[in-house]
């Protein structure tokens, strides 16, 4: 059997669980609370009687303290204890102090004293004079010097605190630091001096701690509730509060009511759209059930050409007669019908044909309409704009090229020959030099190179629109030959000349038509109504006395604003909101002013203008070639790859679409709706399938279509997060809107498979579409009730979500469940400006996603709080379902009628976060037997992403491995989890190194903000593939070589393009081992895929995205060894090389050498240290040594180092016989001397203090070293040859060494320089002085040493505090 030696036995087993040690915290932090006012009591006596009370007070806390134990067991009890054992002392003196200093200023203010009895009042007077002329040139006045005097008290309660030493303090994190505790214990009179500094030391971090935490606090709450006004604050803080926040809020720079109309009018347009794809796919499928019909009768394949020609007599009875009565002609429409049953066409097929083209008509009315009583001449110019649609679409605006090469249009040479043989006789026109008939061949060039500008000019142009215009044909033409001609045809019949039509590619299809017009029509439609809506509710507004945010002058403005902010006028910033699609509309707000902010906003809302990346991006027709360059470079190069990464991960993936779809689900647990009456929910997800069309694999029935674009106009569907990024890069990218058109950029040949992403991308949408509508209607069910139940009646009056009073109905019922949904489920529609900007960088995945989850988390709290909030003033906490009104005079129910929804919404969100993960795991770790120990030794091999991931342990049925899954991948609210597990884990590593709290606390708020900052700041799935490549030398982020420099070149670029490929990889490879699983077959190492988890197949549950993974210690550890050789080399050159290294050249002194040294071995000791965790841990998953020891051997690790670690002894680092060669010839040829005259003794006293470190601690000197200290000069050879001999004393006492230990000593009374001769030594203030020296212990112990007559060595004299002084001597037996 092979030998396996478990370095953790059963008993030391660590099973607490985070939440049992944190409910233990919270108790154990209160008894610390009376523990740190008797411990400090009992300091003060031995301060005074020199007596040893304190550890007894200590002692008998511990005694009595029953959860302590409990607490320590985990990071999370830790935690817990000392954020209660602060937040008790330091919350009650805030407090005091903010009272006292209100009375004190109350009292001085009035003239009088608030502590004792005045006699003189004219003194008091002047007083209270000096103290007023104070607080106003306080900034923030008597609210500052109340704050500071509550951060004062705040302090001085925090030296009541218990347990100082082990919180510790962030000054224990840096060498030097004035914070940094002093933890060499003593006994008596000097501990208690030493205590009490300590208490003085960690109360003085809250002084400069709170106000950074205050400051944020007065944000938030300024935030809270006074959110709208900041941004006209006469406060420079709050107005840069508000500029933060507005980067990240959904409203940006908008106001309230602004941002809610632009949404509306955004969502209007998408009822719009989806109108128009629906009559365009009616019509589709009529007219493709009519050529079968028609192949009857004609007795053949119906061409082509004769299908185009039948589009274009459905396309001009589409536009015949005035669009505006909504209505075809009856007569044309009986000619139709009869036309196509004389084809052999059934009549209800043409009818349906018919219909669909009324329903366009119908629709053309309904939004031209929307013009009306806005502009006389609007409407009609419209009419006639859309009765000549068909000479507006055409398809060199509609076959975008794709990279500049893909999906071009190219006319054909006819087209191209006419349009020539055009400009060529429009330039013999203008040629007034010409005698007679122009030549054949005579302005040829000249013509074609006007037809080729026309051609490339109108493929670089963005959407049709309505395309060619006089704009665009005044931009290409100009003046050339033949644009006088052009433009005055196009003002008399609103289209180009035939030629020009030819070229460009004229469709006739009424599809294309119908989309189009009602694209057009739309945007000018509902921009007028926006436009119209705005003016009239800011006049409103305005009418009632608030601010709005348009004003008819500058001064009104600058008034309203408190002249804080820019005023611009709006006929300058904001002209392009009268312009759309080529049309002008009346812009009722064209005169008046407004702030920049909220101009800029319109602008980017309304892509007046783009953010300066995406601006970059798309690149300016002016720009230089240079500047053109760049940006088609940035855009194609690192864009658009990251955009089709991002859709080939998501979009194309259908173990995404799963994994989607699932964790969708806890959007609607964390609402709560799983705890509401279980009929109503089941309807709900029934209404969520049926609309979403999540189930259905054609087109919605027309009933649910209708039901669609009603949530359309709520605001509710059709924003899921991935693919609104996608398509966010694309129109950065020029690429277009459709994200199924990436498939011509993956391969061009396969064009006719467009449908197959477009198709994906529904179904991913729909995906998260189901669980938004299912929310929707289980709220309305579940509010409507609670209104029932409350009285309350159709036409009632209520407050609605923004505060305004309206009449209760279905209408009111839809938009504030609506309301809800849209701010507690996350919706790209909101996502802030920040996010949408720092989607154009190179960096990040899908960031829309973490930052709508915080949002919509903070949503779900303000709800929860808002349900269960009571209508009137409370006495206490107005949250409870009996509270203290203030107004009755006693108890009474809560009268929220919305108090059990928030009941359910917050048992929705605690179980999501909390509950539902923990649960899991312990329902694991039950199933299979598996102890906290073992998950924590799984944590040592998992992937740095799943660190601080949930992890699910699995142990397989057959060989007893243990496997985990990541729930935390799977889990859409980790994001908000993570932070306290990450700072749990932290704390409880600290707590296995023996390090304080805070340093556990530190490190785990910097791994919490790193991870909480990665999905922003790490590199896009696209750009890690390419600095894989170019930035890391074909190293993977991860550290693994994808070749060598020996690899040849054209295997070098086959590894290169197929890592780039892998990245735009839809996860086929979960679809080979999905097949290999099935059919029995091997993968290509010979391994056969037959691990089973819960009864399925370990890679079906991996297609659904919970993949149990098998963790491999012996295959893990060859990473483990190549990490731990290179962090041993990095260890060393922390002597040798680097910036501080010793071999750098130049002067080098004794405290440069010995600040090297101990620093070089404090790396070496914590690369040690880890490399025993990782033995540690394979061992506890049941690896054995022999196993172990090959995988050291196999990578020339020698035998006996891994018998050092694997028993946990540090071995030390020692310079080699080439460095010590060097250092002689660094000191031979400065030659300066005596640079270490004091070398030897200091080595050896700090060989000593070595031998007293113990097994369990952490490396954690509290040395003061300062770099380039002292008097300065060089090493001579004489004294390296003295310093080495002390170098080897060092070593050998650190292999005493185990790497349990902690690496910890006092390293002041070795390495500081010497006072320089003459300067007296400073006393300390507030400590004793130095005890009289004992002569007769002098002379004995001053021969044998370095000793100064004063008892101490010259760098003891020079460093050492006096108490530390009177220590030292004491331990010398020196004084008595």
């Amino acid at each position: 059997m092979a030998e396996f030696i478990p370095l953790i036995s059963e008993e030391e087993g660590n099973d607490t669980a985070w939440y049992t040690a944190g409910a233990a915290g919270i108790a154990s932090g209160l008894f610390k609370v009376p523990e740190g006012v008797f411990s400090l009591a009992a300091e003060l006596i031995d301060l005074g009687l020199d007596t040893n009370l304190a550890g007894k007070v200590e002692q008998f806390f511990d005694t009595i303290n029953p959860f302590d134990e409990l607490a320590q067991e985990h990071g999370a009890g830790r935690l817990t204890e000392a954020l209660v054992s602060i937040g008790v002392p330091s919350t009650y003196g805030f407090k005091i102090g903010s009272k006292l200093a209100k009375k004190a200023l109350d009292a001085r203010k009035a003239g009088t004293s608030f502590s004792v009895g005045s006699r003189n009042a004219v003194k008091h007077a002047m007083k209270a004079d000096r103290l007023n002329k104070l607080v106003q040139k306080t900034p923030g006045g008597e609210g500052t010097l109340r704050f500071a005097a509550g951060v004062a008290g705040g302090a001085a309660g925090e030296t009541l605190v218990a347990d100082v030493e082990e919180i510790g303090t962030f000054g224990d994190m840096f060498d030097s630091a004035p914070t940094e505790l002093d933890r060499y214990d003593t006994k008596g009179r000097e501990d208690a001096t030493r205590k009490l500094m300590n208490r003085f030391k960690f109360a003085s971090e809250g002084l400069l701690i709170t106000p950074f935490v205050g400051a944020v606090a007065k944000g938030g709450k300024a935030l809270a509730t006074r959110g709208k006004d900041l941004a006209y604050s006469s406060s420079k803080f709050d107005r840069a509060v508000n500029k933060i926040a507005s980067a990240f809020t959904p409203k940006g720079k908008l106001t309230e009511e602004i941002f809610g109309s632009q949404k509306y009018m955004e969502y209007l347009k998408s009822v719009d759209t989806n109108r128009a794809t629906e009559i365009v796919r009616n019509l589709t499928k009529a007219v493709d059930k009519s050529f079968p019909e028609m192949q009857k009768v004609m007795d053949k394949l119906v061409t082509p050409k004769e299908k185009k020609e039948f589009y274009k007599k459905l396309n001009d009875l589409l536009f015949e007669g005035d669009i505006s009565k909504g209505m075809l002609d009856p007569n044309r429409v009986d000619d139709a019908i009869n036309e196509m049953r004389a084809l052999g066409v059934a009549d209800e097929t043409s009818g349906r044909i018919m219909n669909s083209l009324q329903d366009a008509r119908a629709h053309f009315s309904e939004l031209a309409s929307l013009t009306q009583g806005t502009k006389s001449e609007l409407t009609d110019v419209l009419k006639d704009r859309i009765s000549k649609m068909v000479g507006n679409t055409y398809r060199i605006f509609e076959d975008k090229p794709i990279l500049g090469i893909f999906n071009r249009y190219r006319p054909t040479g006819e087209s191209i020959n006419k349009a020539i043989s055009f400009f060529r006789d429009q330039i013999a026109k203008k040629d007034t030099t010409r005698v007679g008939l122009p030549g054949p061949n005579q302005y040829e060039q000249e013509a074609r190179q006007i037809v080729n500008n026309l051609i490339d000019d109108a493929t670089r142009v963005g959407k049709a629109g309505d395309l060619p215009n006089l704009e665009f044909i005044n931009k290409t033409l100009g003046s050339r030959p033949g644009g006088q001609f052009v433009k005055d045809v196009m003002e008399k019949t609103g289209q180009p000349p035939r030629v020009i039509r030819e070229l460009f590619g004229e469709i006739k299809d009424p599809r294309l038509s119908i989309f189009n017009a009602v694209t057009h029509l739309s945007a000018v439609g509902r921009q007028t109504k926006f436009l119209d809506d705005l003016y009239e509710s800011n006049r409103k507004l305005q009418a009632n006395g608030e601010r709005g945010a348009f004003w008819e002058t500058r001064e009104a403005a600058e008034e309203a604003t408190n002249r804080a902010v820019d005023i611009v006028p709006v006929k300058d910033t904001l002209s392009g909101l009268g312009k759309v699609s080529g049309e002008d509309v009346l812009n009722p707000l064209h005169n008046l002013y407004t702030t920049k902010d909220i101009a800029d906003g319109l602008a980017l809302a309304n892509s007046l203008k783009d953010d300066f990346l995406t601006s970059f991006a798309k690149g300016k027709d002016d720009a230089s070639v240079a500047a053109q360059g760049a940006s088609w470079l940035y855009r194609n190069l690192l864009l658009i790859p990251k955009g089709a990464s991002q859709l080939a991960k998501t979009v194309l993936s259908i173990p995404t679409h799963i994994r989607n779809l699932l964790s969708a689900g806890a959007f609607a647990g964390a609402n709560g709706i799983l705890f509401t009456n279980p009929k109503d929910l089941a309807n709900a997800f029934k209404e969520g399938a049926r609309v979403s069309g999540l189930f259905k694999a054609g087109a919605k029935a027309a009933d649910n279509e209708k039901a669609y674009r009603e949530l359309l106009e709520l605001g509710i569907v059709n924003q899921q997060l991935q693919v609104g990024d996608i398509k966010g890069l694309f129109r950065a990218a020029k690429f277009g809107d459709d994200v199924g058109n990436v498939d011509a950029v993956l391969n061009p040949l396969m064009s006719r498979l467009k449908a197959i992403p477009k198709w994906l991308q529904g179904k991913y949408v729909a995906e998260d579409d189901f669980w938004k509508i299912t929310n929707h209607f289980v709220e309305m069910s579940r509010r409507g009730k609670a209104y029932a139940k409350a009285g309350i009646k159709e036409g009632d009056e209520v407050i609605d979500f923004m505060g305004r009073k309206q009449r209760y109905g279905d209408d009111f019922l839809k938009k504030e469940s609506a309301h809800i949904v849209k701010n507690t489920v996350p919706n790209y529609a909101f996502v802030g400006d920040f996010v949408r900007l720092a989607r154009s960088s190179p960096f990040g995945n899908f960031m829309s996603f973490p930052s709508e989850i915080i949002r919509t988390s903070s949503g779900i709290g303000e709800q929860i709080v808002r349900e269960l909030k009571h209508s009137r003033p409370t006495k206490g906490s107005n949250l409870l379902p009996t509270v203290w009104d203030v107004e009755l005079g006693r108890f009474v129910k809560n009268d929220n009628p919305m108090y059990g929804i928030g009941v359910q919404r917050a048992l929705g969100m605690a179980t999501t976060l909390t509950v539902v993960p923990t649960a899991t795991v312990e329902m694991a770790k039950l199933a299979y037997d598996v102890t906290e120990d073992e998950i924590e030794a799984l944590r040592q091999f998992v992937p740095d992403w799943s660190k601080n991931s949930t992890i699910v342990p699995i142990r397989d049925d057959n060989t007893g491995e243990l496997k985990y899954m990541d729930f935390s991948h799977s889990n859409a609210y980790d994001l908000m989890a993570r932070p306290f597990r990450t700072l749990a884990l932290s704390i409880n590593d600290a707590q296995q190194n023996d390090e304080t709290v805070m340093a556990g606390f530190a490190r785990g708020m910097y791994d919490a903000t790193t991870e909480l900052a990665s999905p922003f700041i790490d590199e896009s799935i696209w750009t890690e593939a390419m600095s894989d490549l170019i930035g890391r030398g074909g190293v993977t982020r991860d550290g693994a070589r994808l070749y060598t420099d020996e690899t040849s070149f054209g295997d070098k670029q086959w590894i290169r393009i197929n890592h780039l490929v892998k990245s735009l990889d839809p996860s086929l490879a979960k679809y080979g081992r999905l097949i290999k699983t099935a059919t029995g077959a091997p993968t290509k190492t010979g391994q056969f895929l037959e691990g089973e988890t819960l009864g399925m197949p370990d890679e079906v549950l991996g297609f659904m995205g919970l993949k149990p993974i098998t963790v491999d210690p012996v295959r893990a550890m060859g990473f483990k060894l190549a990490e731990y050789q290179t962090g041993i080399r990095n260890a060393r050159r922390e002597f040798t090389g680097g910036f501080f290294g010793l071999l750098r050249g130049g002067p080098i002194n004794e405290d440069d050498v010995i600040n090297r040294y101990i620093a070089s071995n404090r790396a070496r000791f914590n690369v040690q240290k880890e490399m025993f965790k990782n033995i540690s841990a394979a061992n506890t998953l049941g690896v054995s040594n022999p196993d172990l020891r090959k995988e050291f051997r196999d990578r020339q690790i020698s035998m006996d180092s891994f018998g050092k670690l694997q028993r946990g002894r540090f071995d030390p680092y020692f310079p080699s016989k080439e460095i010590i060669a060097r250092f002689r010839e660094i000191a031979k040829d400065l030659g300066d001397p005596d640079a270490f005259r004091d070398a030897r003794s200091d080595l050896m006293a700090l060989q000593r203090d070595f031998r007293q470190l113990d097994i369990g601690e952490s490396f954690n000197q509290g040395g003061r070293v300062g770099l380039a200290q002292g008097s300065g000069g060089s090493i001579t050879e004489t004294e390296i040859n003295s310093l080495l001999a002390s170098l080897r004393s060092v070593r050998e006492d650190l292999r005493k060494l185990d790497l349990d230990d902690e690496f910890d000593f006092e390293m002041e009374q070795y390495i500081e320089p010497e006072q320089p001769e003459g300067q007296a030594q400073v006393p300390q203030a507030g400590l004793p002085p130095t005890p009289d020296v004992n002569p007769a212990l002098m002379q004995q112990v001053l021969p044998s040493t370095n000793v100064m007559e004063t008892g101490l060595t010259h760098t003891e004299q020079a460093l050492l505090s006096n108490e530390e002084k009177s220590i030292r001597l004491r331990q010398r037996g020196m004084t008595t």
